[in-house]
């Protein structure tokens, strides 16, 4: 179980269920159990969806700002073949799975309706956003037209001619482990983006007070809580 103290004496209990199916959320106000009503009206359900989707760009600013912990600055504009692939592999990790959940934010998924439009983000932001994108598609998701990575296989001789043994078969591979721009990086876009999210979360959670909450009533939903 997690308990999450916040503001004015309220308090989250969040817990797992024995077989971890399901979270069991429960709250309390100065240590008082508060009732708790699931919402599940259109409004509602749009603002879920928002919710998720400001939960992956988080996650996107996370993997990214490890990837500036691990990845040396100066070898950030420059091509740069390094020995120590064990810091280069998990770079590599957590710029797919950044360039991943970015692209999942503007493609409707089966749990959510909701994705995001390019014009959410300031219009100075479209050009990065397009090259992320593309990126994404061409390298994250599958390797596309560009050449983003690619393999050439090389036949290699023993320099002496007259040896008898067997030429060597050599793969020669090249797959980026990370790229960024130094003009608008990407962690600019996705905190532009994200701040963009949690203006319209704002937006949809008056919404949801102005049309599903306050028209009902106060003791409509205290009723609603013990059924």
């Amino acid at each position: 179980m997690r308990k999450v103290k916040q503001e004015d004496g309220w308090e989250v209990h969040e817990i797992l269920d024995p077989n971890q199916i399901k979270r069991i959320t429960k709250y309390f106000h100065k240590r008082k159990r508060a009732p708790r009503i699931e919402l599940k009206d259109k409004i509602s359900q749009q603002l879920a969806g928002y919710a998720l989707i400001e939960k992956d760009l988080w996650n996107v600013l996370v993997w990214l700002e490890e990837i500036d912990e691990l990845y040396l600055e100066e070898r950030r504009n420059s091509p740069q073949i390094s020995p120590d692939r064990k810091t280069y592999n998990l770079v590599k990790d957590l710029y797919v799975a950044a360039l991943t959940f970015y692209g999942k934010c503007f493609t409707t998924c089966e749990g959510r309706k909701i994705k995001l439009e390019r014009k959410m983000l300031d219009e100075k932001y479209w050009e990065r956003h397009d090259k992320i994108m593309h990126m994404r598609r061409n390298f994250a998701a599958h390797s596309g037209a560009d050449n983003f990575e690619e393999v050439k296989i090389a036949l290699v001789l023993y320099p002496n001619k007259r040896s008898n043994e067997k030429p060597k078969l050599y793969r020669e591979l090249m797959q980026p482990d990370f790229s960024d721009a130094p003009d608008i990086p990407f962690t600019e876009v996705v905190k532009s983006l994200r701040l963009a999210v949690l203006r319209k979360i704002s937006q949809i959670e008056d919404r949801v007070y102005e049309k599903e909450i306050l028209p009902k009533g106060k003791m409509y939903w205290y009723e609603k809580a013990n059924q």
